[in-house]
């Protein structure tokens, strides 16, 4: 018992000092973990060794989402699922209509388009049909992954996990801290703002991530591409952390034509919003302190329409 209270005065001393690590075991009675530097959502796995979402809790980007958040934070046409974010999946015979995350029939998608009987629409292949506002476009399937992927040179592969607290850096592709827990007479964590910018958003001055380019790339109509046109944007973004906390964090974005210097469209200044929008959401989140009050970036997305859908025989399939 006098083992047991040493070892807790000292967990408690440790846990005091400034800076005390995330992601560690700070008292462990008869091979478990008492006490932990674990975050607010977070146990310390004692096989692993490492800190891991409680129970209820799912790990995306870094942090501990509900499965409300998570599926939020996957975006338009997404829903987060055992294997991280996903696509919707429609019955056969439908497709996702990216407005408003619904299910459509294949056959009303046609109608509109004016195919007849017995035909449907297709893309070439390397290319994928998309539904936005009941309009159709062939997109090339690397603008296809979803926020949690990238893209091979010929699929959409998984990114590398991280542990709660930290997320992967783009630019070294390594597992980058994030956010730290409480330390001293702290009551919250902080959260590395900057780092999170790199890791949700993309190296400054370089490609924006999948996570928010993907979004905009699904949606060449909105941003007024035409079939077999192409753009590359360049996203603005400014968050402001008005008391100094991660859940007051509120978003300023815009975007240029980046040949052009001129705005984007209003559809697509909106898309960039709603796209930037579900991405702070993962700070929103959490029950921290932001390392400085505000953080701007500016990343690049190509956003582009390929050949327009062709009509092809009717095969009884979406």
């Amino acid at each position: 018992m006098k083992r047991i209270l040493l070892g807790a005065l000292a967990a408690l001393f440790l846990a005091s000092l400034p800076g005390c690590p995330s992601n560690m075991c700070l008292l462990t009675v008869n091979g478990q973990c008492k006490m932990s530097s674990c975050g607010s959502r977070e146990v310390f796995h004692d096989a692993q060794k490492r800190c891991v979402c409680a129970r209820g809790y799912l790990p995306l980007g870094g942090q501990c989402l509900t499965q409300l958040e998570a599926n939020k934070h996957c975006g338009k046409g997404g829903m987060f699922t055992a294997n991280g974010c996903a696509p919707i999946a429609c019955s056969p015979g439908f497709v996702v209509d990216l407005e408003n995350d619904t299910c459509v029939p294949k056959s009303a998608i046609d109608r509109a388009a004016g195919v007849g009987a017995g035909q449907t629409l297709a893309c070439a292949p390397g290319t994928t049909l998309v539904v936005t506002h009941g309009q159709s476009s062939c997109v090339p399937l690397e603008q296809t992954c979803a926020k949690d992927e990238t893209w091979s040179g010929s699929a959409c592969v998984k990114l590398p996990t991280c542990p709660p607290g930290q997320d992967l850096d783009r630019q070294s592709m390594t597992c980058a801290v994030v956010s730290r827990p409480p330390s001293g007479n702290d009551e919250l964590g902080t959260v590395d703002v900057t780092q999170w910018s790199r890791s949700n958003l993309g190296v400054p001055g370089g490609a924006g991530s999948p996570g928010l380019c993907g979004p905009l790339a699904r949606k060449p109509l909105t941003f007024g591409v035409m079939p077999g046109g192409s753009i590359r944007v360049q996203v603005s973004v400014g968050l402001d952390f008005a008391d100094g906390t991660a859940s007051s964090v509120r978003a300023e974005t815009s975007g240029l034509v980046e040949a052009s210097r001129q705005p984007v469209t209003a559809g697509g200044a909106a898309e960039i919003a709603a796209a930037v929008e579900t991405l702070v959401s993962t700070l929103r989140a959490q029950r921290a302190k932001s390392s400085q009050p505000r953080v701007t970036t500016q990343v690049t997305c190509m956003i582009v329409n390929a050949a327009p859908p062709v009509v092809v025989p009717s095969t009884g399939g979406a």
